[in-house]
């Protein structure tokens, strides 16, 4: 419709030019009989105000077009980009953990934050591309009917004053590639710094970090200030080259006789479709320096893809006999084994424990349990049946898991625990928060429920975000209970606390716990001694601690846990 509308007025040039010029008749153009004769038609008087006022009309309906059509083109570009981002992001939480935990997360980041968008732009740029394209084959129609010889002269002109523009595809990748891996890196020193916060005040490197950042920001800059010249300054330059060219085919056609009415609208015409062409050029240098983005997300999205998750057919409705590893082996990709030939059972209704010394792989083994990971030999059995066997969703739907980190969402206390299970009751909130012994702290928070958190949960302090992380676990009702090193990092009071909740719970569900400490492992129903990732003992507290060779005796005796 705009590229209509746009031929239209370069038209209306040719009626104007003669009434100006006092041209009528046999000397007026054919442009301008055709209109005049178009007009007596329709009953409206042929004079210049109606040519003025049609040619003005034409032109209002023309900008306005041009806002629709903008924004038609913005609402695809987001329409696309809601769609990619999050049909990526799908991709990528359909893909084991281990895509997470081997990933860089500045390239997640940027990926999303910037690349993403990118790829919609691209998608924007192709859009105006094809419409540029069309819109430069109309405004062509004009010129070449009047005289196809000026014509031609104009676009030969114009290709070999503009070959070098379109010469440019490997600097534009180039730069374009080299913009996206710097922005991952600020990205990702960016996230670094961010998260480390507490460490970098605590020993007074803020300088430090800031010069880190400033360092890497900068080399993006440098890039981007390379790469966005190059792409919008194409465009620039080609409009004095296509004047250019326009101005020596009005030469030719000055001297070849031409009318001027027909000069006015070939040199409208050619006016109109320099920043066209212009355009042409920008989209494809912006196309091919937007490459390297979209080349990335589909990277990642195929590593997504490799590494899916496999998903049985199997609906977990309720644990009923336990877990057991079989002879299981696991390791990272590049790493020797995390666990080596573990065997053991995590019968329901008791509390297995899992002690060793750091790096002894208990953390592995829960995130085997999980199914985060896929082992590499052996096997394991959820109710008798390979784990592999169900659908992984529905047995974590029936798991509460408390890690070391309780990563609480900056959001208020109520959001935190209905995240965990949305369908909760005001009954079942507070009944979670008793268990958990939360209850007495969140009544003194400001707003009680709805106390906004912060970031990680950083208002409270590191025994109460435990607690309340429990109490997110605890309010699924969950008939798996995975507790990795709750009590670690916490101060005698809350780990009494988180202790006693633990006690509650024991014998109302299955409990799974990595822990340091004694009083938290005491009670457990039986334990696990993992050492360099293999069950070095097993028994219960009070057999393996009577031995005199235990290795848990040992740890105990020198207070290693």
């Amino acid at each position: 419709m705009q590229t209509l509308l746009n031929a239209i007025s370069v038209v209306a040039v040719a009626p104007m030019t003669d009434f100006l010029l006092d041209r009528a008749g046999e000397n007026a153009s054919s442009i301008t009989k055709y209109s005049e004769k178009l007009l007596t038609y329709f009953g409206v008087e042929y004079s210049l105000l109606s040519i003025t006022i049609i040619f003005g009309v034409i032109t209002i309906i023309n900008g306005i077009t041009g806002v629709a059509v903008q924004y038609a083109l913005l609402r695809i570009k987001y329409d696309l980009l809601i769609h990619l981002l999050t049909d990526t992001m799908g991709q990528f939480f359909r893909a084991r953990y281990l895509f997470f935990s081997q990933a860089d997360m500045g390239v997640l980041l940027n990926s999303f934050q910037q690349e993403i968008n990118k790829v919609g732009d691209t998608f924007g740029h192709m859009a105006r591309f094809l419409a540029n394209m069309l819109q430069v084959s109309i405004f062509l129609v004009v010129p070449i009917s009047l005289n196809p010889k000026l014509t031609l002269i104009f676009l030969a002109t114009t290709g070999i004053i503009s070959a070098p523009l379109w010469l440019l595809r490997r600097i534009v990748y180039s730069l374009g590639k080299r913009n996206t891996e710097t922005a991952n890196f600020a990205a990702n020193v960016l996230y670094e710094t961010l998260i480390a916060a507490k460490l970098i005040l605590g020993f007074g490197r803020q300088k430090n970090a800031i010069q880190r950042y400033n360092d890497a920001f900068v080399k993006h800059a440098t890039v981007s200030v390379k790469s966005q010249t190059l792409g919008r300054g194409v465009s620039l330059s080609f409009v004095p080259m296509g004047i250019t060219a326009a101005l020596v085919t009005v030469y030719i056609a000055y001297n070849d006789g031409t009318s001027f009415s027909d000069l006015t609208m070939i040199l409208f015409a050619f006016i109109r479709i320099i920043p066209s062409i212009g355009l042409l050029i920008q989209g494809k240098t912006s196309i091919e320096g937007f490459t390297p983005a979209y080349e990335q997300v589909l990277r990642l999205r195929e590593e997504a893809v490799a590494l899916e998750e496999p998903k049985g057919d199997l609906e977990l409705l309720g644990l009923k006999e336990g877990l057991q590893f079989n002879d299981v082996s696991f390791s990272y990709p590049g790493r020797k084994p995390a666990i080596e030939g573990v065997s053991l059972s995590i019968p329901i209704g008791k509390m297995t424990a899992l002690v060793g010394k750091s790096g002894a792989g208990k953390t592995t083994v829960v995130d085997l349990i999980l199914g985060l990971y896929q082992h590499n030999a052996g096997n394991i059995l959820l109710d008798g049946k390979d784990l592999a066997e169900y659908d992984l969703n529905s047995y974590r739907h029936k798991v509460g898991y408390v890690p070391q980190d309780p990563q609480l969402f900056d959001t208020t206390v109520r959001e935190n625990l209905l995240w965990a299970a949305p369908d909760a009751s005001e009954e079942a909130i507070w009944q979670a928060c008793r268990l958990a012994s939360a209850d007495q702290f969140i009544q003194e928070l400001p707003d009680k429920l709805e106390t906004i958190l912060g970031d990680r949960g950083v208002r409270l302090s590191g025994g109460q975000r435990q607690r309340l992380a429990l109490a997110r676990a605890i309010i699924r009702k969950p008939d798996l209970l995975i507790l990795d090193e709750a009590t670690s990092s916490l101060d005698t009071e809350s780990e009494r606390l988180i202790q006693e909740s633990i006690d509650h719970l024991a014998g109302e569900t299955t409990i799974v716990v990595i822990a340091h400490r004694l009083s938290t492992i005491r009670n457990a129903d039986y334990l696990y001694v993992l050492d360099k990732g293999k069950v070095v003992e097993e028994g219960t507290y009070q057999e393996l601690t009577g031995k005199d060779d235990s290795l848990l005796g040992k740890m105990v005796a020198e207070q290693t846990l």
